[in-house]
């Protein structure tokens, strides 16, 4: 594994915790820093506490969020404990009553009560994301007692790494008034269809979303790609072991097995499983029943939920003997959270009772064995 792709891997790569990964990235990293400067418009942030890569996407993704957090409010409390770590020193000590008076303070609306179970939980939540990512430690005390009573002191220290955690903007972000503006805010006052704009938007799409697709309108990013498919191909590979799929109506970005870069798709569990099985499927059927299966612009294929619903009741059944036993009893679950990990991927859009499956279904299939199908149509 490269400095690059441990970079694209990890938030931030921390000297307390990695310290000969760190060392290691140090010295790595300049040979890449300037291909991530001019193709992607990535900075690489190098203190003496860590290596971070600003990892800004070129089109927002469902599955960006923080995956533990489970409401909006999160957010908004996570920032404001940024808000917190930012008023201490590094190394400094405190404890619960100390944090939530804080917080108490910051409500915008109403006042935090915290004898509110799903407020405790709420904070707990937000402090486990911020230990996980080296933002505070824990020194003493058990966060359990304060979410069944509120009672309970929890002794933690600031390492400090807070003001790193957020990236910089252009422009003061009072002035924001749409996600857009979060995205755009790298090319302030510049063509978004144009030069060094449209280059790192599509290099960025190919490198954190699982497909770049051609609009049914005019695509300047699909058509920049393919007219430069070629110096796409070579910047990609000189920063990690890859190959540039190119079809159509949609591109992919292929990882060599032994790259490391990031999370990849599909991965090693059972809704993955059941997506590829599902690929197969509708696969087979557009070649057998193309009236009934017929693509539309873009390579896009529609069908009702209900039919989606159904074939993937009748994968599940199939198949019992390779899926894990506790979707046996929760096959309805089991559905649920396919077609839910489908639209995270961006691999499905879900509208008016339709499914809309994306190009790259026709890219990827697997099954567990041999399993006797029959012809029928959903």
């Amino acid at each position: 594994m490269n400095a690059v792709e441990t970079l694209l891997s990890q938030r931030w790569v921390l000297r307390s915790s990695q310290p000969e990964l760190y060392y290691q990235i140090k010295d790595e990293i300049g040979r890449y820093r300037r291909i991530l400067l001019e193709k992607f418009g990535y900075s690489v942030l190098i203190t003496p506490a860590l290596v971070k890569l600003d990892k800004i996407p070129g089109q927002p993704e469902p599955w960006m969020g923080i995956q533990s957090f489970e409401e909006p409010g999160d957010y908004a409390m996570l920032c404001q404990v940024l808000m917190y770590l930012e008023t201490r020193e590094k190394e400094e000590q405190f404890d619960f009553s100390m944090l939530t008076e804080y917080l108490q303070g910051q409500g915008v609306e109403e006042k935090l009560d915290w004898t509110q179970y799903a407020r405790r939980r709420q904070l707990v939540r937000v402090l486990r994301y911020c230990q996980e990512q080296g933002l505070m430690k824990l020194l003493d005390g058990s966060d359990e007692q304060f979410l069944r009573s509120g009672n309970q002191e929890v002794l933690f220290e600031n390492t400090g790494n807070s003001r790193f955690f957020l990236r910089n903007f252009a422009r003061d972000l009072m002035d924001y008034t749409c996600p857009e503006d979060f995205i755009e805010s790298d090319w302030i006052d510049m063509d978004q269809d144009r030069g060094i704009v449209r280059r790192q938007r599509v290099y960025r799409r190919l490198l954190l979303s699982p497909g770049l697709y051609r609009q049914p309108e005019q695509d300047e990013d699909f058509n920049y790609l393919r007219n430069q498919r070629g110096q796409v191909q070579r910047d990609f590979q000189s920063l990690f072991a890859c190959d540039l799929h190119l079809q159509r109506s949609s591109a992919y970005l292929v990882l060599d097995e032994a790259c490391a870069a990031g999370a990849v798709v599909p991965g090693n569990n059972a809704a993955h499983d059941l997506i590829l099985i599902l690929a197969q499927q509708l696969q087979q059927r557009v070649k057998i029943h193309q009236a009934q299966y017929s693509l539309q612009a873009m390579e896009v294929l529609v069908l009702p939920v209900d039919s989606v619903v159904r074939l993937l009741k009748r994968i599940i059944q199939q198949r019992l003997d390779y899926l894990p036993k506790y979707i046996q009893g929760e096959i309805p679950a089991a559905i649920q959270q396919t077609l839910e990990t489908l639209e995270n991927l961006g691999w499905v859009r879900i509208e008016d009772e339709q499914v809309y499956f994306m190009p790259i279904f026709g890219k990827l299939a697997g099954d567990y064995a041999v399993v006797k199908e029959d012809s029928h149509a959903e």
